[in-house]
């Protein structure tokens, strides 16, 4: 079998395949349709400090060149992250890149 290993930051993945953040949620969603601990690491969707409706509807505008959306960081906040999602996500047989947002450096700090 070819040795598709790659060291990214520091941090060894069994292959370079990540999903964007954001269209994988926290990896459950998916992993009913295939083995998540296939990909080289997962990257969740985007954590604020507090939970975050995100942008009212609609989310998806068409193109003649593809589909714009905009979710607007919806996101359970940190506290919901760590009590939901963290349980199944610690779990996983690869690194878990967690996606974090703040709106000021202080918020970065805390979370």
């Amino acid at each position: 079998m070819v040795d598709l290993s790659v060291k990214i930051a520091g941090i060894c993945l069994k292959n370079p395949v990540m999903v964007a953040s954001g269209t994988f949620g926290f990896a459950r969603e998916y992993s009913r349709m295939f083995d998540v601990n296939e990909l080289g690491a997962v990257v969740t969707k985007g954590i604020t400090l507090l939970p975050k409706e995100g942008t009212p509807p609609p989310r998806l505008f068409e193109t003649p060149a593809g589909l714009l959306n905009s979710v607007g960081l919806e996101n359970p906040g940190v506290e919901g992250f760590i009590r939901d999602e963290w349980p199944y996500l610690k779990n996983l047989q690869v690194p878990v890149i967690v996606n974090i947002a703040g709106e000021t450096v202080e918020e970065y700090r805390r979370i």
